[in-house]
């Protein structure tokens, strides 16, 4: 009899000891993963899992001062089901993420800093809104400098993330225009290795540009030329100050007042014409015989190839003629 229920005991025993040995060490493993609770870990905003369970280490980074053979066991914690579709993002806000990861972890989700809110994705790759600021700014940086001065890119917006179908697509960004101060708009696109256009997102970035310009020294009045004298220099920032005048070209006159210190913009110059209002220049009469030259005085304004009126000083008679420089118009 006794023997009879030692060969009874004997399966029962092999599986309460089995039961011992997974329950210790699951207890091992959760120990060694949080006792303490002297470490931490960063929840990603952002993140691509491979399924079928999506495992700490996929959503999360150790925080400063957790050493690696720590680390490795916390990562390996299976928590919820991937999900079957690839490919497509799922969001969950930060209170749903904290019930998710308590039913998970216990009281160890304490020891997790969550983000606003975390999305999952079955597969692909993703660019987390850091790493496509970076790559926008660095897209952007020799572009900028082309403008010269001292560059700031501020109010980048960008997506929160980027999620590609597959590891192997790239990430192509495209300005909508020649780059320039104040605001300018980008497109993001996911693109795969055949150059296929997958998907794409628009976004923005600020662009200030703080350079020295042109800026009248003394106040000026319209009409009068400008002279290296009349011009000083001042930083101003270009995003706020467009159409300014770069300090090329030329001859300049004014065709407004402008106050001392305030910068040109091109709105304020023209072009000094060859002949101005007023003027004595030379009066050549040109026919297939002969050609004469007369002084004459300039009763109107205009440049090379214009039609100017002007008066014979000698027989007081005005005539039509054309500019040839800026001393000489010719009647033929």
């Amino acid at each position: 009899m006794t023997k009879q229920l030692g060969i009874r005991l004997r399966p029962i025993l092999c599986v309460m000891t089995l039961t011992c040995v997974l329950v210790l060490g699951s207890a091992t493993f959760i120990g060694a993963a949080g006792s303490g609770g002297d470490w931490r870990a960063v929840v990603r905003s952002a993140a691509c899992v491979k399924g079928p369970v999506v495992l700490l280490g996929e959503i999360a980074d150790p925080a400063p001062g957790v050493d690696a053979r720590t680390w490795r066991t916390l990562a390996g914690i299976k928590l919820w089901q991937a999900s079957d579709k690839s490919g497509r993002p799922i969001m969950a806000d930060r209170d749903k993420l904290y019930k998710v990861l308590k039913y998970y972890l216990g009281d160890k989700v304490n020891n997790l800093v969550l983000p606003s809110q975390l999305t999952v994705q079955t597969g692909g790759a993703v660019l987390t809104g850091e790493e496509l600021r970076a790559r926008v700014v660095a897209f952007l940086t020799p572009r900028a400098r082309d403008l010269g001065g001292d560059i700031e890119f501020k109010e980048l917006r960008l997506p929160l993330q980027y999620f590609f179908d597959n590891a192997y697509d790239t990430l192509n960004i495209e300005l909508g225009d020649d780059i320039r101060p104040g605001r300018n708009q980008i497109r993001m696109k996911a693109v795969s290795p055949d150059g296929k256009v997958l998907s794409s997102k628009a976004g923005s970035v600020f662009l200030n540009v703080w350079k020295a310009v042109p800026v009248a020294a003394r106040p000026l009045n319209r009409f009068e030329r400008l002279s290296k004298d009349k011009i000083s220099f001042r930083r101003a920032n270009l995003a706020y100050t467009p159409e300014l005048w770069d300090g090329t070209g030329g001859p300049w006159r004014m065709t407004r007042t402008l106050g001392r210190g305030q910068p040109f913009t091109k709105s304020h110059l023209e072009p000094v014409p060859l002949i101005e209002k007023g003027e004595r220049v030379t009066l050549v009469y040109r026919n297939k015989r002969v050609q004469l030259s007369i002084k004459a005085e300039a009763l109107g304004e205009a440049g090379r190839g214009q039609q100017v009126s002007v008066r014979n000083l000698q027989s007081k008679k005005t005539v039509l003629a054309t500019v040839i420089d800026t001393d000489t118009v010719m009647v033929r």
